[in-house]
Order: structure tokens, then sequence, then C-alpha cells
């Protein structure tokens, strides 16, 4: 019996050319975690590069921590709220 995969030659149940699973990527832009230009948001854990991130926060004067670059203003709000929730005492 010869079985054709019922996805293939159809972009609506195409895994890999899938818009819903590109959106939910955490790493969408296939970034290295390992380039000092990239940033893991510490709200969700996208990786987020640092040339173009557009919601970043600085820590307090004399801190020792790192600015921390979000992927969204959702996700740089919920961390305003409660950065301790986050392991960050210091915002």
């Amino acid at each position: 019996m010869n079985r054709q995969n019922p996805s293939q030659n159809d972009p609506v149940n195409d895994p890999v050319n899938d818009p819903v699973q590109d959106a939910l990527d955490p790493n969408s832009s296939n970034l290295d975690a390992n380039d000092p230009n990239v940033a893991r948001d510490p709200v969700c854990g996208m990786l987020v590069d640092k040339r173009t991130a557009e919601n970043t926060l600085s820590p307090t004067v004399g801190s020792s921590e790192d600015t921390l670059y979000f992927c969204g203003a959702d996700c740089k709000a919920d961390f305003e709220r409660d950065p301790q929730r986050y392991g960050y005492a210091n915002f």
C-alpha cells in the first residue's frame, strides 16, 4: 500500500512552512546564542538581537547587572511589574 503524505504539496498543512509555528519559534531569526550581539529575553527566553532590539531596560546606577533586552513590550512590562520573579533586584 502506497500512501502519500497528506501534508505533501499542501501549504496549509505543511509543518515546515507553517506561519503559526514560525511565530512560536523562540529563535525564528536563527540567532546564535554565543554571538555577543545576541541576548536572551529574561521573561520568555527568546533570543534577541541587541542591535535592533526596541525594548530594553538599563539597571540602576551602580548595579553590576547588564542592560536587559526583551523580545517585545509585553515581556518588558511583565518584567517591570516584578523583576524579582525573574531573578533581578536592581531594576
